[in-house]
């Protein structure tokens, strides 16, 4: 009588976790279809938003962390993408000139349409985070001669291991613009967010120190973002002009150059030639550091923190360093 007692009461039980594990499974349906539908340009957007937006959101990406940002190619899902979504999150300043204004005009998508005056996106639908940027390295003139330059100046801002806290604030106010009934949850997240990135960027600070006043090139004109935090001094570049690639008779000058100024540390951004980098170490004698810039550039760098603390022990790394 007691085991069958024991077996009713099992019964039950188990009856009970398969009423809960439906219903929490109808909630979790209902909460997706009532879910923001957001497209981010790049992981580090994605990163973020998932952070801020919570369960709120459901975010989908279009460029991959290994790519170059400059050469993404647009692909069919990337349209039916921004054709549904609520909300697309940008980093803005045209660096996704490459596929998102012809992706903007192919999705017909009203509250997103392309910006022709910036190579961005206008519409309520549109969440731009370079607002309030310190934008470095605006041109003084506009001509194909120096190459592929950016008119509203650099927009790699992304690398910056500092700028964490202006992309998650522009995501929190743009989400609490487009889904106003849920901007104090908004607000929390961020709160939360901050609350982690913070102390570490200024960790990180405190590990950068050994890098100020160090001499560098790096293959692309996109990190004086990550030279400002860390007090790196960029003084040229591999390619010849930006998106030029490099010449002969430019190596041979960077090269001299290098010796001249006692430069020991190359910065190579993953997506580019390693093979001209190690060159240009073999006949200089300098380091080479490999960075991102974007999350999930590298594995087990799929965040905005993580990306940016792997890109530090990088440089420091390459030139004998810990962090401290």
């Amino acid at each position: 009588m007691k085991f069958m007692l024991t077996e009713k009461t099992m019964k039950n039980e188990l009856l009970a976790l398969t009423l809960l594990l439906v219903a929490v499974s109808l909630t979790a349906r209902a909460q997706a279809a009532g879910a923001l539908r957001v497209v981010a340009t790049v992981p580090d957007l994605v990163d973020i938003t998932n952070r801020i937006g919570g369960g709120l959101v459901k975010v989908d990406g279009l460029a991959k962390g290994a790519e170059d940002i400059h050469q993404v190619v647009m692909r069919p899902s990337f349209v039916t993408k921004l054709n549904k979504a609520d909300a697309v999150v940008f980093l803005g300043l045209s660096v996704e000139h490459a596929f998102l204004p012809g992706l903007l005009d192919v999705a017909a998508n009203p509250k997103m349409r392309q910006d022709p005056a910036t190579q961005g996106c206008v519409g309520t639908g549109c969440i731009d985070t370079s607002e309030g940027l310190s934008v470095l390295e605006k041109p003084d003139t506009l001509s194909r001669a120096q190459g592929e330059l950016h008119p509203q100046g650099n927009p790699h801002y992304n690398i910056g291991p500092d700028q964490g806290p202006l992309l998650a604030r522009n995501i929190a106010k743009g989400l609490s613009r487009i889904d106003p009934v849920h901007a104090a949850d908004y607000k929390r997240n961020l709160k939360e967010y901050l609350a982690e990135l913070e102390p570490k960027i200024a960790l990180w600070r405190k590990w950068v120190a050994p890098l100020k006043g160090l001499k560098a090139v790096s293959f692309h004109k996109d990190v004086c973002y990550l030279g400002r935090f860390t007090g790196i001094d960029f003084v040229d570049t591999l390619e010849l002009k930006p998106g030029v690639a490099p010449t002969p008779t430019h190596l041979e000058a960077l090269v001299r150059e290098m010796k001249e100024q006692d430069i020991k540390l190359i910065v190579r951004e993953q997506q580019y030639d390693p093979k001209v980098c190690q060159w240009l170490a073999d006949q200089t004698g300098a380091k080479i550091a490999v960075i991102g810039t974007m999350a999930n550039a590298f594995p087990g760098a799929e965040t905005f923190e993580k990306i940016s603390e792997r890109n530090l022990k990088a440089l420091l790394a390459a030139v004998g360093k810990e962090p401290s």
